[in-house]
């Protein structure tokens, strides 16, 4: 049941941004088509989640769509107040070049500099927006959808790893709750975003 959950909140991430796309009056459209690609990584996880479980996380695609969903969100919220996005988006694009052109260990070295890159920029470029008021609060709830992500992925990387930091059992019960809210509030920051 809360797998169906997880892929309900990736579906509202995807049509929050797709709807604030569409309206007449954003000024900073790119940032929504970031977090309409973000969300469509984390649905088709959500999707592999539900049909093959925890295997879905020795599928080769895994890497990469678990890397373009915090990547693209951190795109987006660059992309929101600054002309300088292409410059991260070269960077993403290098680093999921990288991640299958060197050997294990360079793999991991990509994989992980893209998720901690990115996952810095949503955690603390929406408190930088915050404090500078160029957005308002509801800009923060990137940054608590950040720790949730962090927490999350950092979960998936161990079981990937074959290392869980916590019980296998424990980590089972808490992936899709995490995923559900982490989406939830990155869909939320987007709304808030679109109408603030």
């Amino acid at each position: 049941m809360l797998e169906f959950i997880t892929l309900l909140s990736s579906l509202i991430l995807i049509g929050i941004s797709l709807d604030s796309y569409r309206s007449k009056e954003v000024a900073y459209r790119v940032s929504y088509v970031f977090w309409a690609v973000s969300g469509l990584a984390f649905l088709i996880i959500s999707i592999a989640l539900i049909v093959l479980g925890l295997n879905a996380l020795q599928l080769p695609v895994t890497p990469y769509l678990g890397s373009i969903y915090p990547a693209f969100m951190a795109l987006g919220l660059v992309a929101y107040r600054s002309r300088y996005w292409k410059h991260y988006l070269a960077f993403v694009i290098l680093m999921l070049i990288l991640i299958p052109a060197g050997s294990a260990f360079a793999v991991n070295v990509f994989q992980v500099g893209l998720h901690s890159i990115s996952g810095l920029i949503i955690i603390l470029l929406p408190v930088v927006y915050f404090v500078r008021k160029q957005a308002n609060a509801g800009i923060l709830l990137f940054t608590v959808g950040g720790f949730t992500i962090a927490v999350g992925g950092m979960a998936l990387a161990a079981i990937s790893a074959g290392k869980p930091i916590l019980p296998l059992e424990l980590v089972v019960q808490l992936l899709h709750p995490l995923l559900f809210i982490s989406a939830f509030l990155l869909a939320s920051g987007i709304y808030t975003v679109k109408n603030g």
